[in-house]
């Protein structure tokens, strides 16, 4: 663990009530390639593909395991990612383990601030080892109003997205209809 990490040096005043109080500490599985977390699906863009699914389902349960509650406030974390084999960019890891600890760890990944990432190779064990501080944990009624707000963000945004396909597709069928093309002359 780097030194300094206990929060000074860390964008923080060393002064104890400005210090992080809560902690999480987990070791997960190593996320899948950003590449294939995901698929492309017809009408509906990219979307999670099987394996982005089973490592969200595999990251929930070693939380649940862990009895982790997310993180409220600014979090600063420290994450060792030990690679199976010496390819995979350390940056791909990230995102993928980020988004699926997403009201997990935390509520939402916008709140990580600091981030120091090491990269490291362990072919018999490969996993990610986090250590993520924030000012509090928080409460079951945050964490619900949070998921509550973000499933509402997301269906206004996919109605949205509904309306400007339909709205594409009626222009599209009324330009059709409207252009027709002159009738071809025989020339004698």
């Amino acid at each position: 663990m780097p030194s300094g990490f206990d929060g000074t040096g860390w964008g923080m005043s060393s002064s104890p009530s400005a210090r992080p109080c809560a902690v999480v500490r987990l070791t997960l599985p190593y996320p899948p390639s950003a590449n294939a977390y995901w698929r492309a699906a017809r009408g509906r863009g990219l979307v999670p593909s099987a394996q982005a699914t089973a490592y969200k389902a595999a990251v929930a349960r070693a939380v649940a395991n862990a009895r982790v509650r997310p993180l409220a406030g600014p979090v600063r974390m420290h994450v060792v990612v030990y690679r199976p084999r010496q390819t995979g960019d350390l940056d791909n890891a990230l995102k993928v383990l980020c988004d699926a600890l997403n009201g997990a760890a935390w509520l939402d990944d916008e709140q990580v601030v600091k981030l120091l990432a090491v990269r490291k190779d362990d072919a018999s064990a490969p996993r990610v080892e986090l250590r993520a501080m924030g000012e509090r944990h928080a409460t079951h009624e945050e964490a619900v109003t949070h998921r509550r707000v973000r499933a509402e963000r997301a269906a206004k945004a996919r109605a949205t997205r509904n309306r400007n396909r339909m709205e594409k597709a009626r222009a599209k069928l009324r330009l059709s209809s409207g252009l027709r093309l002159p009738a071809r002359r025989e020339e004698s």
